[in-house]
């Protein structure tokens, strides 16, 4: 079942010569109960592309649906739940003031806002301070409230901006588990990160932006079947190795040398061969699987390259 459906969805400022183009016409589904991370660097257009799913700035054209509804609309803000970054939390309030306040809007009768209530806080496990006013909390105490609240907020789609940023190891488990959670209840999951590995481990699939485009759509479960050769250059290989990265499709520069995908029958054994070919010296070799920085690294080579 498809829970949010993005069709050529496009934002941009201004106009005439002062035109911005945030987010260019990007196309995605993401379905029940499943978790898409979004990935690229500082103004790629993440945040943007978030703002727009959950109703926070408007879309210039195209369209996204939540649940069929027009994103933006009542209906649909009331099936998104979003955290943005920072979360902006009312420091005066304690947690479980502003988890009462989020289910007072959410439920009419007094009984099932104590349900929902009690239902967020074990769900997030905030028991120890929920008492607390939030002025006093942590960034992971913050983070965990915050997402506490917006799975009251969200019946279908939850989405977190950032959701890690600046928390602590065991923070970033517990909210991992916590979204784990909501996913297998079947709420579909939008978070972005710069946690690569984080979400590696989350992550069903993977949306890559790069200046404002969608450049990629990743499966995160076929990156532990690909697998990349990483050579380490010697003497002057470093200053030759273009000669290397014009040989192999999808190949990448790295700091000491080159990575190369192990795909369409390309072997470790015949990248090293073609270095000798070429007269390069080769210092180290490994393989290892791919990872999204390896899809990150090529959007930017790809970039480069046009």
């Amino acid at each position: 079942m498809i829970a949010l459906k993005a069709n050529d969805a496009c934002k941009t400022y201004g106009s005439g010569k002062r035109l911005r183009v945030a987010v260019h016409p990007c196309s995605f589904e993401c379905f029940k109960g499943e978790i898409v991370g979004v990935i690229g660097p500082n103004g790629a257009g993440k945040t943007t592309l978030l703002r727009m799913i959950a109703g926070e700035t408007s879309i210039t054209s195209g369209e996204v649906a939540v649940s069929e509804l027009r994103a933006g609309s009542l209906a649909a803000r009331r099936a998104v739940g979003y955290v943005g970054d920072p979360p902006l939390l009312p420091g005066e309030l304690t947690g479980s003031e502003w988890l009462k306040y989020i289910c007072g809007h959410r439920a009419s009768h007094p009984r099932e806002r104590t349900t929902k209530l009690h239902w967020a806080i074990e769900l997030a496990e905030l028991d120890e301070f929920v008492g607390r006013r939030i002025s006093d909390y942590s960034r992971g105490m913050v983070q965990r409230v915050a997402l506490a609240g917006a799975a009251v907020a969200g019946s279908t789609v939850l989405v977190l901006d950032e959701a890690l940023s600046g928390v602590d190891p065991l923070v970033g488990r517990q909210l991992r588990a916590t979204i784990g959670k909501l996913a297998a209840m079947g709420r579909s999951v939008l978070i972005s990160s710069h946690d690569l590995s984080f979400l590696e481990r989350l992550a069903t699939r993977v949306l890559v932006m790069w200046r404002g485009r969608l450049a990629s759509d990743v499966s995160v479960a076929r990156l532990a079947t690909e697998r990349v050769a990483e050579l380490s250059l010697a003497g002057s290989g470093l200053s030759n190795r273009d000669r290397i990265l014009a040989r192999f499709s999808g190949a990448v520069g790295t700091d000491d040398g080159v990575s190369i995908p192990l795909t369409h029958g390309v072997t470790i054994e015949q990248a090293i061969s073609v270095c000798r070919s070429e007269r390069i010296p080769v210092a180290a070799s490994r393989v290892r699987y791919r990872a999204l920085e390896d899809i990150l690294v090529g959007a930017s080579e790809l970039d480069e390259s046009e």
